[in-house]
């Protein structure tokens, strides 16, 4: 016997916690045949690099979305260190691995100049402390409160705080230099809250009306409010001692990379690493500076630019120098957190306002990921697609834009789903596998939904007068939202769409082709050519199959290809999603002797080796699958006997079947159950 294996044939043969959740920061550094058919068909093309993923808007408006890391990827991972400082790791281990190629250097004790964002960019306040000098001069230690540091045309004045009033104290120059003699200046942040910073104070002028306040300190005291409001002191000595080297690399790196004329190295936020003065340091986190005093990360000589985030999901991200590779880290998640995997959600209405000329939200595509690790990595770009347009943005672009911890992320319904928009076949939004069948004689369609658990919760009708058709199945998701949809033949060779909507009947049909009277058999077939969109398969009378790409918009895309021949030796056909557990589309087909056989396919459009999954098939008048019915991420089929018993036949996620099991009785009152 000869079978076909796609379009040829062949001889039958048996066969991120900053950290970013305990300081609610995260580090965002250098973050067809529409009308008619088409008479000829082309070969298949060469499979892309990877499929455009395509998510279309929910049916309740609310993106759930998954994700893996906190912050950008680069470099450390700060949960990361921990759980490679608890799996027995050194410090030198640990930056070892985050930064490959670099080399530890002792480079002493430099001064390092601190931009302070969280004092502001206005006039500076200073708290008349004991000791407290201006340019090297004491300051009077009673009767004044506060001083500040305030711009002017030429220079800068000095006004003092004295019964209850501001007055003038004296001229300066700029910059004006507040230090003392303890070592500690108190300062008001912007907030109102008073700070204690070790070493001088400099109120530079930037204007005639603000200063910019700078920190001025050696490194190693800069480091001792650093490491503790980057990584809690609690944590293990040696990620402490990580961070410490981290940390001053990276001041390094900035104090190195100063321009000319600019009155400060590095800024104490999250755009730089944070930096809280002497109420952040702890004396764990002070005993790993110490232990770590002057180690440097280099690269050519020079200080690294060492980034580091909360928690990069198992994977590094690449950065902008060689020794910022992306690789495997099996640290970062070592120790649970909801850093490394997360889950949130992203309404429509949030969508629209963000890009208000897209008009109604309709799907997010993304377009290309950087290929390291789960859903294919991180996303690189994406489209925000609408009734009136779409933008194309990168993956950080989205992450800024709604809050996202990082640009590892999918849509949670299909993060652990099988290759297709179109599976589980829903059409109540539940998310649960659905079935319809169309009752004799009246044309009824019921819809049988799913429990989720391999049974039912209810019964609707949602369609009349389907016996007036020569053929009728779902479509999956044909149109833009997330319901599955019913396509209809008519007599004339008109194609119909019927589209599925959350409160119970199908919506109004519309014209989507004619000419379809040529093809006996019409079947759903998922995501088949790799897309991200629904697409059908149409079967001549000859045998040939054709396959026609969705647009994912209720229409079909200009390409019509022929995608095998001899498909008319088999009495049912059928597509159960994603049935060999590869992420692909495949094919269950049935011959008259009731030899079932997989064509799993490619993912671009065209087939891997068949295989023989099952025998004595003929024992059933119709077999079909709404994707995964019983809950357990694999996709199943479902067989009706002559006798009108339904049975579900597991899929085992790997190309075959688990057992089966009755789901219902009386489903020989049905003229079809569709496909």
């Amino acid at each position: 016997m000869v079978l076909p294996v796609g379009n040829r044939f062949v001889a039958e043969k048996e066969s991120d916690m900053s950290l970013a959740e305990r300081f609610g920061t995260y580090r965002m550094l250098s973050m067809g045949v529409a009308g008619t058919l088409v008479a000829s068909v082309t070969l298949l093309a060469a499979a892309p690099a990877r499929a455009v993923e395509v998510y279309p808007r929910p049916a309740d408006s609310i993106l759930r979305v998954s994700g893996h890391g906190y912050g950008h990827g680069h470099g450390m991972s700060q949960w990361g260190a921990y759980g490679a400082a608890r799996a027995g790791l050194t410090w030198q281990q640990i930056v070892g691995f985050y930064y490959p190629g670099t080399a530890l250097r002792n480079l002493g004790n430099p001064t390092i100049r601190v931009r302070l964002d969280q004092v502001g960019p206005g006039t500076l306040y200073v708290f008349n402390t004991a000791g407290l000098r201006l340019a090297g001069r004491a300051l009077p230690a009673s009767g004044i409160s506060q001083y500040r540091a305030v711009p002017t045309a030429t220079g800068m004045r000095i006004d003092k705080y004295s019964s209850a009033r501001w007055s003038t104290y004296t001229a300066s120059a700029s910059p004006a230099v507040f230090s003392s003699s303890t070592g500690l200046v108190d300062v008001k942040l912007a907030n109102g809250v008073r700070r204690a910073y070790r070493g001088s104070i400099y109120a530079n002028r930037a204007s005639s009306s603000s200063v910019t306040p700078v920190s001025v300190m050696p490194m190693e005291s800069y480091l001792r409010a650093v490491v503790p409001a980057e990584m809690p002191a609690s944590w293990h000595a040696n990620a402490l001692r990580a961070q410490a080297v981290a940390a001053r690399s990276y001041a390094g790196y900035d104090r190195a990379h100063a321009t000319r004329g600019r009155t400060w190295d590095t800024c104490d936020t999250t755009a730089c690493q944070m930096y809280s003065g002497v109420p952040a340091e702890y004396a764990a986190s002070n005993a790993a500076v110490a232990a770590t005093a002057g180690q440097t990360l280099t690269y050519g000589g020079t200080a690294a630019f060492t980034q580091f985030g909360s928690a990069n999901g198992g994977w590094t991200a690449a950065g902008s120098v060689p020794y910022l590779p992306a690789k495997a880290d099996p640290y970062d998640g070592a120790i649970p957190n909801s850093a490394n995997s997360w889950t949130t959600t992203i309404t429509a209405a949030i969508i629209q306002a963000r890009w208000p000329s897209i008009g109604t939200y309709s799907q997010m595509r993304i377009i290309s990921r950087d290929g390291h690790g789960a859903w294919g990595g991180r996303v690189l770009t994406a489209a925000i697609v609408g009734s009136k347009g779409s933008v194309t943005v990168t993956g950080a672009t989205i992450r800024s834009a709604f809050g996202l911890r990082s640009d590892w992320f999918v849509p949670a319904e299909v993060a652990n789903a099988a290759a297709s928009p179109a599976y589980p076949r829903d059409f109540d939004s539940d998310r649960k596998a659905d079935v319809l069948a169309v009752v004799a004689g009246t044309g009824a369609v019921r819809m049988y939904a799913g429990n989720g658990v391999g049974g039912w919760k209810s019964v609707s009708v949602i369609g009349t007068d389907f016996h007036r058709y020569p053929r009728a199945f779902t479509a999956g998701t044909w149109d833009s939202d997330a319901l599955s949809d019913v396509m209809v033949q008519h007599s004339d060779g008109s194609l119909w769409l019927y589209p599925g909507t959350a409160s119970g009947p199908l919506g109004a049909p519309r014209l989507i082709g004619n000419g379809w009277k040529i093809y006996n058999h019409v079947f759903p077939a998922g995501d088949f050519d790799g897309n991200g969109l629904s697409d059908l398969l149409a079967r001549r009378p000859d045998g040939g199959l054709v396959l026609y790409s969705g647009n994912g918009s209720g229409g079909f895309l200009n390409t019509t290809r022929q995608v095998g021949n001899g498909w008319n030796i088999f009495t049912s056909v059928f597509s159960p999603g994603d049935f060999n557990g590869d992420g692909r589309s495949d094919v269950i087909a049935r011959t008259r002797e009731g030899l079932l056989y997989l064509y799993p396919g490619n993912g671009s459009g065209g087939w891997l080796p068949r295989r023989l999954i099952g025998r004595g098939w003929n024992a059933f008048s119709t077999i079909i699958s709404s994707g995964d019915f019983n809950g357990d991420g694999r996709s199943d089929v479902l067989a009706r006997s002559w006798g009108g018993s339904l049975f579900m036949y597991p899929g085992n996620g790997s190309g075959g079947f688990l057992a089966r099991r009755g789901v219902g009785s009386g489903w020989n009152m049905f003229s079809a159950v569709l496909p």
